[in-house]
């Protein structure tokens, strides 16, 4: 349905005003009057009325110098005019045209004849400015930088712009249906669900025809309505750059975290090595050999312990990030609980607990452990004289109504959550506000980057889950991080 319109008559006669003001409110538009030119230039400015009912023959300014300055004004110059005059000549009609009016209505004027040509011009106004958002609406999607995509809720493709064009190879930026620029299990993540809330949150995927290898880009949708009939808006943001740039931050942030381990790690080496080496002499000096089984018992494991030891760290300093796979988190938390435990040295207790019969998580094993390291080493930093440090595995079904504590990343759902809890002084709440930032850091200069929590932060929101925070000031510190299951495949 239609708003009423404005409309600004203006008119030197109260009679005439008052006779204009019974033929147009019955057709329910609100009415302005202005006596005189300067009063309705001033009215117009202000109201910004839909149309303008304009007497010729006034006094001071007549009707075709006021048309005149209402067109050089911007915001009026589209705003349909109509001349109301006792003037029927050809030069009076040219002279009206010439200063911007629309229309002409001759006095004594026919009320239905008026109304009729109200109607028409602002019936006529509304179909420009409809024309004008649309086109409005158009540009702003040819020349945005991001990609978008409007589609058909099978996927066929209304419109693209050039910006998803250039996210494209050549040889594949006119494939017909929207689903193909992806594989098909991240196509099946696009699909609209048929709705009103079928909004899709920011979810990054690759493009399977990307114009790099790999294209990353990060996808948003909602449906809007389009031609009477309901379709799919995508937009796109090139992440290509971002991604290559954030994968050398994390290989940087994990050789920060091999350094602080270097040391704990060394010590534990040399107490490994130690081991063998003392049980070998211990073989030497023995000349009836009867203890020997028992000194290769200590060698072998000893030297299955280093190993372990190692090809932990190993794991953890792989250069690159591999896709998310259907991973079992109880098994990676226990890895990252033994490695721990060996580098931490005695003064530290790392109690690792996990619940049975969990389910899998889709999850990158190198960036999980990185999650964990941090927030272990955190935790032994929070720790300096030593304590008890407690990794456990759990599943929690978080309620609408908790999400608002749980920061603003949390959604409600089933999660499998991998908490990381010390002993140490906690967070003090002027610090909680800037935990996550990049390059905030408490500790004394050298000691930290302070990418440890901010990696943390922006791993868990590439598998889709949140970090919740739980400290108290002298009482401890435990960070949970929430991972939604792996979705079962059909």
């Amino acid at each position: 349905m239609n708003r009423p319109a404005t409309v600004l008559v203006v008119d030197d006669e109260p009679r005439a005003l008052a006779l204009l003001r019974n033929v147009i409110e019955p057709e329910g538009h609100g009415i302005l009057t202005a006596q005189d030119g300067a009063a309705a230039l001033a009215l117009a400015t202000r109201e910004r009325p839909d149309v303008i009912l304009l007497d010729v023959m006034m006094p001071g300014q007549d009707g075709f110098e006021v048309c005149r300055r209402l067109r050089a004004t911007p915001e009026l110059a589209t705003v349909p005019i109509l001349l109301l005059t006792a003037l029927d000549d050809r030069e009076s009609r040219l002279r009206g045209l010439e200063a911007g009016a629309d229309d002409f209505l001759t006095k004594p004027f026919d009320a239905v004849e008026l109304r009729l040509r109200l109607r028409t011009i602002l019936r006529l106004n509304r179909y420009r400015r409809l024309y004008e958002e649309s086109s409005r609406y158009e540009a702003a999607i040819r020349h945005s930088a991001e990609g978008i995509v409007l589609a058909e809720l099978d996927g066929t493709i209304v419109l693209r712009n050039a910006a998803f064009e250039r996210l494209v190879e050549p040889a594949h930026r006119q494939l017909p249906n929207f689903f193909d620029y992806f594989d098909s299990a991240d196509a099946v993540r696009l699909h609209p669900h048929r709705g009103p809330s079928a909004v899709l949150r920011a979810t990054e995927l690759p493009l399977r025809y990307g114009y790099a290898a790999p294209t990353t880009v990060e996808i948003t949708a909602d449906l809007v309505p389009w031609e009477r009939r309901t379709v799919a808006q995508f937009h796109l943001r090139d992440l290509t750059e971002k991604k290559s740039l954030e994968s050398q931050l994390l290989r940087s942030q994990r050789i920060e975290l091999l350094g602080q381990l270097s040391g704990s790690v060394v010590h534990d080496m040399n107490n490994i090595l130690a081991a063998i080496g003392g049980s070998a002499g211990l073989i030497e000096l023995d000349p009836t050999h009867a203890n020997t089984p028992r000194h290769l018992t200590n060698i072998r494991t000893a030297v299955q312990r280093g190993a372990a030891m190692l090809r932990q760290l190993l794991l953890f300093a792989r250069g690159s990030d591999g896709p998310l796979e259907h991973l079992h988190p109880g098994e990676i938390a226990g890895e990252v609980a033994a490695l721990v435990r060996e580098s931490f040295g005695g003064s530290y207790v790392v109690t690792f607990q996990t619940e049975p019969d969990l389910p899998a998580i889709a999850g990158d094993v190198t960036q999980i452990h990185q999650v964990l390291m941090n927030l272990c080493v955190n935790a032994r930093d929070a720790m300096p004289d030593g304590g008890d440090l407690e990794i456990r595995v759990h599943r929690r079904v978080v309620p609408p109504a908790a999400t608002a504590a749980l920061g603003p990343d949390a959604r409600a759902g089933d999660y499998v959550v991998l908490t990381v809890r010390d002993q140490g002084s906690g967070i003090p709440a002027h610090v909680q506000a800037r935990l996550f930032d990049p390059f905030f850091t408490t500790k004394p200069k050298g000691k930290g980057t302070g990418l440890g929590l901010a990696t943390v932060l922006r791993l868990m929101r590439r598998h889709g889950g949140f970090v919740a925070l739980e400290t108290e000031v002298g009482r401890g510190t435990a960070f949970h991080c929430h991972f939604p299951p792996a979705a079962v495949s059909a």
